[in-house]
């Protein structure tokens, strides 16, 4: 069992300690739950704790270079077994076509390293089944067989179910690892069986630090640091411009439902709100929630803290459109909407609910304006 190659993870350092000591001790638990925010490196900790407790070094880091450490990078170490939540109504596969399938998309998952969108998603009965059935046969190639569950929350609760026993009595050489980004939703019987690895969102020093090696403008880097709100991920995608598109959809939507003008409703109905766009509303939501958190502090009189400073004007051009109570009320409704989209609830109503909450906020603030004129 070695040390965990801690250089290839940003900032985390009280994880990192907490790992490491189960690592020199030899004491490491017997089923783990790495949770944390989206974009903070749960996904490659996971991947090095792997390499680490079976890595051939016999101190030091895990070396990344002996034949366990690149089996496992590769996925292709049998006695190293991985989960991800899969798209729902899939077809019925043999087991060998089922788990090169989800290789495949595990491979994909750690790779590319964008984020991951819960909608419509889970992780199937069958595989946690054949899991818990691998995990108790002696291990082919290394010292332990280790199973990581990526996404943790999606799994069915059926299988979840029948994790419990091995989670609670694990056979001797046999570890699981969790990963979530929403540990509040996986079963209170599997949590109750985890030992558990926090970790946190990075500061803007740690972030702006990560950036600065990268070949990105002054601008674009400070735009990426304030809205990458901790999470490497979206700071990455905010300095790339890739969110550029839905923040200006986001806009449209606002001064659209200000107006009552339908019409963009449902263009944008047609852009992010089909079924197999599921991913781009749940973006569409995030960006909402940016907004919203910026016309509060605005509303508050707190301008320096907003995060979209370059949409400035356009913040300023609304920000008298609502009062505070309002966008309580639109903040509470987009939680609401992931919340919907959880339940796999049909992305026309989830995006028309907030259509209709947005139009009533512009129809409260049109009655008050009107009082205030008959009273004056």
């Amino acid at each position: 069992m070695s040390s965990l190659s801690s250089n290839c993870i940003v900032g985390q350092k009280r994880a990192k300690a907490q790992i490491e000591a189960w690592l020199k001790s030899r004491r490491v638990p017997h089923t783990i739950l790495i949770s944390g925010p989206p974009g903070v490196g749960k996904r490659r900790l996971a991947l090095e704790l792997v390499k680490a407790i079976n890595c051939r070094q016999v101190s030091g880091w895990a070396c990344g270079r002996c034949n366990s450490c690149i089996k496992v990078e590769k996925l292709l170490h049998p006695d190293v077994h991985m989960l991800l939540p899969l798209q729902s109504g899939r077809e019925k596969q043999d087991r060998a076509a089922a788990q090169e399938v989800m290789r495949g998309a595990v491979l994909d998952y750690l790779q590319r390293g964008t984020a991951f969108y819960h909608s419509n998603v889970n992780i199937a009965r069958d595989f946690i089944r054949t899991l818990q059935k691998d995990m108790v046969y002696t291990p082919v190639e290394a010292p332990c067989r280790i199973g990581v569950i990526f996404e943790a929350e999606c799994m069915h609760p059926a299988g979840a179910n029948s994790l419990l026993k091995i989670l609670e009595e694990p056979p001797e050489n046999a570890f699981f690892i969790l990963v979530s980004a929403l540990p509040e939703k996986i079963l209170p019987t599997v949590l109750s069986r985890c030992q558990q690895v926090a970790l946190q969102g990075l500061g803007q020093a740690e972030l702006r630090a990560y950036l600065q090696g990268m070949d990105i403008s002054a601008e674009n880097l400070e735009l990426a640091v304030r809205l990458g709100r901790g999470s490497i991920q979206r700071a990455l995608q905010i300095a790339a411009g890739e969110l550029d598109g839905m923040r200006d959809s986001v806009e449209q939507f606002i001064l659209a439902g200000m107006r009552g003008e339908d019409a963009v409703y449902w263009s944008l109905l047609e852009e992010v709100g089909s079924s197999a766009e599921r991913g781009k509303l749940e973006e569409f939501l995030e960006c909402c929630g940016l907004y919203l958190r910026d016309l509060m502090l605005l509303a508050c009189g707190d301008e320096a803290k907003i995060a979209c400073a370059d949409r400035r004007d356009f913040l300023m051009q609304v920000r008298h459109s609502f009062q505070l109570d309002q966008l309580e009320a639109l903040a509470v409704e987009v939680d609401r909407a992931f919340e919907n989209l959880w339940r796999n609830v049909s992305t026309n109503l989830v995006l028309a609910d907030l259509w209709r909450c947005l139009g009533n906020c512009e129809r409260w603030s049109g009655a008050l304006s009107v009082a205030g004129g008959a009273q004056n």
